[in-house]
């Protein structure tokens, strides 16, 4: 393949790209052929602000000789984040084609700005700082502590002892305390059950009449 051959088929490639994905992505074609890098051809350059004759490459102003191609070799550079100097972000990528007297090289450029701000804000109004049940729990020690501590909690809302209680209150405390997930707890029913001496029966039903409920 000539060098005329390869640009055509590169400048094809090119053009068929920016037209499938629009003005967010930026399509250039490098020539390095004469020892420094020149941009022969670009398509929506507004996304890098480059345009043809210039010797820019895609992570600064400076520009690029062959030099710098030799260290990195004519390796395909593939899906990497930069940064731009006007703010933008894009995804980058090179594709280099070589002949016998010639370098050309295809780089493709999606702009990701606002999807990045969109990734940033999501990440920012989904993030937390843990279950509530676990911190409580590690704040407030084991279950046998917790079992104790939220029980007697409850109880001082019904506002009714123990020894006063009718069915109804036992029966609101229960609910009082599925409503606080008490019963996620080891052994609450059996605790529950010995406080307000009744069987665990007794509160297994009065959970599913509560779960009938819902």
């Amino acid at each position: 393949m000539t060098k005329s051959e390869a640009f055509l088929f590169l400048d094809r490639m090119a053009r068929g790209i920016a037209l499938i994905f629009g003005e967010s992505c930026e399509t250039i074609i490098h020539d390095f052929s004469d020892g420094m890098m020149t941009n022969i051809a670009i398509y929506n350059g507004s996304v890098s602000g480059r345009n043809v004759g210039s010797h820019n490459g895609i992570l600064d102003s400076s520009l690029v000789d062959t030099n710098q191609i030799q260290k990195i070799g004519t390796h395909d550079i593939v899906n990497q984040l930069v940064h731009l100097k006007n703010g933008r972000t894009v995804k980058s990528s090179t594709f280099f084609l070589t002949g016998e007297d010639y370098i050309l090289a295809l780089g493709i450029n999606y702009e990701i700005t606002l999807m990045t701000q969109m990734e940033q804000f999501l990440s920012s109004i989904t993030s937390h700082s843990g279950d509530l049940f676990s911190t409580m729990s590690e704040d407030k020690g084991n279950d046998a502590d917790l079992l104790v501590q939220i029980f007697d909690q409850a109880l001082s809302r019904i506002g009714v002892s123990v020894s006063d209680m009718n069915k109804q209150d036992r029966f609101s405390l229960v609910a009082l305390l599925k409503e606080q997930d008490y019963f996620r707890l080891q052994k609450s029913v059996r605790y529950v059950a010995e406080q307000l001496n009744v069987s665990k029966y007794t509160i297994y039903k009065y959970l599913k009449e509560l779960d009938a409920d819902v």
